[in-house]
């Protein structure tokens, strides 16, 4: 069972009361962390300990640091009392530095001095220091630096976030913010983060600061246990929330090993393994979870002379930035008590048992268990924390649900609209808002309010797609809008491109996390994209600012506002809404960047980009259910596939297991199941059969149990299948499947990562490489050359989750890759093989985008050997100098450079099923997954136009690989990319001993066939 409950793992952030609603802007001396500037390079402002030098609980430290620096640039102070304050930053400093005389410093508050210090290797600093109405800041930090030093103390003096432009040369290191908070020391920063992240509903870019290693390098001995111990509990329950529930389990078990007795670290894994057990529908079993004892909290007690002694967490709490957040006018720590933080989490836990009694159909029961879940909160500093206004709204969702099983759809309702606005409130902008919209379109659905629940629906559609952004974990809230549009679409043709619109949102947790990653890979980067990305980024989130102070503004009960004030504020906003719009804009012409974006388009652009004979079909998995849009310049029809998700996997299965499964560590094939086939064909397109049979070029999206499937192997004729079956009942070769009316028989097939993707392949220009062709392939062996197998798939089975070293014993000829060179020309042609193909020279090689054509012919690396073991999908490759280690992998292909029109992986499993637990750079979910949107992803990003990758392990025997692809290079010039394709199969198809599918159909074409093959050639 899918879980409902993502964004509970959120709700139990470290730091949170909230500002005053009428705040006219973030204070960066009572929050946690500032951004410094809004534009140029990433860098920001984060609250650190300040440790002896403190001499008041309102004495504040920063450390400012920038994304791809591996160490702050600089720090800043905020002294309650002036006096003494650079001899007291002096005695905080790690090493001393040399300082000249102060100066008055230009541009900067009255009474600003500057002072240029050195460091011992001569490394120049510069100290600032202003005195400010009841506090002195002193700012300083590496002179290169400079813009950035400037608008923290700015932003500091003024108490709001200075916009400005950090001007500063970029190292294009590889660090990641989260990396440099990691270089802080500080655990809790890098965790607090990331339920930050999770709060706005962006549970990718969570993952980034929920990573083991980070806190490994972050905390000392006696604080990595318990930062540890939390960031492998929050993987894991989101492995959970992806579906992968056998990692879950083993990282849940990683956690339990620990043995930790800390009663924060207990009631996390207590609730987040019932979260585990309720996404299984293990119902009983989250009960089991949720009575288990967990260790008491203990207050600090008095000694015999009556002073309170104070443990380690009270005492780092007092000690901490966080906790020194404060205003003058309210004495409260903003950083959550041990206790505080406990009573919430047993308030989740509370939640938690309330919706295994709704499930089990015990409504009033759970009532019970919200309305204390909620008493328990309130209580919490009068209902002022920040961070459980999630909770809180989640809680008003769960007793709604409970009020509707019991008829009481007025309180429910309310209840509904009451979680929106709190949300609206605390997260504006965010996916968050369009969740909870959903719930309450879903609800007028069910209660016969269309019209309204259509405006809503239409409302996530419209901001999503203007946010440029997408719909993760709302499959099942989004069911009732799509069975409308359906319902409706033969009396109101519109409704097709609603529905279009909406299938496009739709992004699997696993394409979620790989698109993460690679923005992560292009945020960190040195070129001109990574430079767009950071500023794109920089200018979102301080428009993201501007909406919470605009909501909070504007919020029912908030004070007054000073119009001017709020005009100013709109005014900026639509400054920085610009400047967004032309970033983008420049950052469309790279591909790198296309390849991670989210953007749209309408029905009317698709047809538009559509020729005569021409169509595209796009599937939308919504829960259990599978909705299809078909587009042509003479019709456009939308409708529910006559099969359910699980109905339609299993038939995938079937057919799969009939083509290519691996028994005993051999790979087998069997009769091709024609009837499994065609019973698919008939369920997905059979509301167009007709139309299909003058199509001649078909754009097909996937979604779900489809992506491991390539469609050209269905069949759109049952004459031919009951053909087939006499002619076996005669006596004839079940494994000749001449004659059979295949899909992809006449008519080529293009694969479709996206509409804009297949836009963006469409409207590319052609390579201005000046050579044709580069072959690399044929690995060299590390021992004795074992027999080749007939299938190219490295084994991986071994006892140990590394890639045996068997596997670079059993290279790939390069024969294919010879004749292609020679067909082409030689003189127009390149080969790297043997000792020369290493990843390492790959990598470094500074001719790749000289190349129009790119063929690899070696292993690919996708199915990890068991589900305990992670996979990162690559290339094999042999092994190189230092740093090689023979595999050229996602993140790696990523980054090259490349002006390809076509990239060929003559491998296996290149475009198909991973295993189990593949990492996030597989996107992968569900019990296995896609390497679609890994390897694919990664060489249209680095600059691949369309990529030809295969489903299944490419088949030696016959020499069918070699024999397809020779094929395919000895077409004539006119043909297309497709059409050229699709000749070299259909002689393979022709061939009695190549007629099965496994020959034939596994290579997939990612792009536009319609593409010519020879550019100009």
């Amino acid at each position: 069972m899918r879980s409902t409950l993502l964004p509970l793992a959120a709700i139990i952030a470290l730091a949170g009361v909230g500002a005053p609603a009428g705040a006219s802007a973030p204070s960066p001396l009572a929050g946690e962390s500032f951004a410094i500037g809004n534009a140029g390079a990433v860098c920001e402002a984060q609250g650190v300990r300040l440790g002896e030098a403190r001499t008041s609980l309102f004495d504040r430290k920063w450390a400012l640091i920038c994304r791809d620096v591996n160490r702050p640039v600089g720090s800043a102070y905020s002294w309650r009392s002036g006096d003494g304050a650079l001899a007291r930053v002096a005695g905080d400093r790690p090493a001393p530095l040399s300082c000249d005389a102060a100066l008055p410093a230009d541009g900067l508050p009255s009474g600003t001095t500057v002072s240029r210090c050195r460091e011992s290797g001569g490394l120049e600093w510069v100290v600032y220091m202003a005195p400010g109405k009841g506090r002195t800041t002193v700012v300083e930090g590496i002179a290169a630096y400079d813009s950035a030093l400037r608008l923290a103390l700015a932003s500091i003096v003024q108490d709001q976030v200075v916009p400005g432009t950090v001007d500063i040369v970029t190292t294009g290191g590889s660090g990641s913010l989260a990396q440099a908070r990691a270089s802080l020391g500080e655990a809790d920063l890098l965790i607090g983060q990331g339920y930050r992240q999770n709060n706005a509903g962006d549970f990718s870019g969570a993952e980034e600061y929920f990573r083991p290693d980070l806190v490994a390098a972050t905390s000392g001995n006696t604080e990595l246990a318990t930062s540890r111990h939390e960031v492998i509990v929050n993987r894991a329950l989101q492995l959970s929330n992806m579906g992968r529930y056998q990692e879950a389990a083993r990282v849940f078990g990683e956690a339990r090993a620990m043995g930790l007795r800390d009663p924060i670290q207990s009631r996390l894994l207590r609730n987040f393994e019932a979260i585990d057990a309720i996404n299984r529908g293990q119902l009983a079993e989250a009960r089991t979870i949720l009575v288990r004892p967990v260790p008491e909290l203990v207050d600090p007690v008095a000694t015999s002379d009556g002073s309170v002694a104070i443990d380690k967490v009270l005492s780092n709490g007092l000690n901490a930035g966080l906790s020194a957040g404060l205003t003058d006018a309210v004495a409260q720590d903003n950083h959550l008590t041990t206790p505080e933080r406990a009573a919430i989490i047993d308030a989740q836990a509370l939640q938690l048992s309330a919706t295994a009694d709704r499930l089990e159909g015990k409504s009033a029961e759970a009532l019970t268990k919200l309305a204390q879940a909620r008493e328990q909160i309130a209580a919490i500093r009068q209902g002022r924390v920040v961070s459980a206004a999630r909770l809180e709204a989640q809680l008003m969702s769960e007793m709604a649900l409970s009020h509707e099983a019991l008829g009481q759809n007025d309180q429910a309702q309310a209840l509904l609209r009451q979680s929106l606005a709190l949300t609206e409130l605390r997260y504006p902008e965010t996916a968050s808002v369009s969740a909870a919209k959903a719930r309450l379109a879903a609800f007028l659905t069910r209660h016969g309010d269309q019209a309204q629940a259509m405006g809503l629906y239409r409302e996530i559609v419209a901001k999503t797609q203007g946010d440029k952004a997408a719909l993760v974990g709302l499959e099942n809230q989004l069911a009732p809008y799509f069975d409308m549009l359906v319902a409706g679409a033969p009396q109101n043709p519109a409704l097709v491109s609603d529905m279009f619109a909406a299938a496009q949102l739709i992004e699997r947790p696993g394409a979620a996390q790989t698109l993460g990653q690679l923005a992560r890979r292009l945020a960190a980067g040195d070129g001109q994209a990574s430079d767009l990305f950071r500023r794109e980024g920089s200018v979102r989130r301080e428009l993201n600012r501007l909406d919470l102070t605009l909501a909070q503004v504007e919020a029912p009960g908030a004070a007054a506002a000073d119009p001017a004030a709020v005009a100013e504020l709109q005014a900026r906003r639509a400054r920085l809404a610009g400047s967004q719009l032309e970033i983008l804009s420049a950052l469309s012409a790279y591909p790198a960047y296309r390849s991670l974006s989210h953007d749209y388009l309408t029905a009317d652009e698709m047809r538009g980009l559509l020729g005569p004979q021409e169509a595209y079909l796009e599937l939308a998995q919504i829960g259990d259910a599978m909705y299809a849009v078909y587009l042509s310049p003479e019709r456009s029809t939308a409708w529910k596939v006559g099969a359910s998700a699980d109905e339609v996997s299993a038939l995938v299965s079937k057919l799969r297991d009939s083509i290519s499964v691996t028994v005993g560590g051999v790979n087998a094939t069997y009769p091709f199941d024609v009837d499994a086939a065609r019973t698919l064909f008939e369920a997905i397109m059979g509301p167009v059969a007709g139309d299909l049979g003058n199509v001649k070029h078909l754009v097909f999206e996937p979604d779900g149990a489809l992506m491991e499937l390539p469609p050209n192997l269905l069949i759109a004729d049952q004459a031919t299948v009951d053909a087939y079956h006499q002619r076996v009942a005669s006596g004839g070769d079940e494994y000749d499947f001449r004659g059979v009316g295949w899909l992809g028989r006449g008519r080529s097939i293009s694969t479709a990562l996206s509409p804009a993707s297949f836009r963006d392949a469409r409207k590319a220009p052609s390579s201005k490489a000046g050579a044709l062709y580069l072959g690399l392939g044929q690995n060299q062996p590390v021992g004795p050359v074992t027999q080749a197998s007939l299938v190219r798939s490295a084994d991986t089975a071994e006892a140990g989750c590394q890639v045996p070293l068997a596997a670079w014993n059993r290279p790939i000829s390069a024969e294919e890759l010879v004749f292609a060179s020679q067909e082409l020309g030689a003189a127009r042609s390149s080969l790297i093989t043997g000792a020369a193909f290493t990843d390492t020279a790959i990598e470094q090689r500074p001719d790749l985008d000289n190349y129009r054509i790119v063929h690899f012919a070696t292993h690919g690396i996708v199915t990890p050997s068991k589900p305990a073991c992670p996979v990162s999908p690559a290339l094999l490759t042999s092994f190189g100098g230092p740093g090689s280690d023979g595999l050229l992998q996602f993140g790696e292909i990523f980054d090259l450079k490349l002006d390809a029109d076509l990239v060929i992986l003559s491998a296996c499993n290149t475009a198909s099923l991973a295993g189990l637990e593949a990492t996030q750079a597989a996107g992968v979910e569900g019990g296995g997954g896609q390497a679609l949107d890994g390897l694919v992803r990664a060489f249209i990003g680095a600059g691949g136009r369309q990529v030809i990758a295969s489903h299944w392990p490419a088949p030696d025997e016959y020499q069918a690989t070699k024999r397809l692809f020779e094929s395919f290079f000895a077409a004539p010039q006119s043909l297309g990319t497709g059409e050229a394709l699709l000749a070299a199969e259909t002689k393979l198809m022709d061939d009695a001993e190549t007629s099965h599918p496994f020959y034939w159909a596994g290579f997939a074409l990612i792009g536009d066939g319609e593409q010519p093959l020879f550019h100009g050639n």
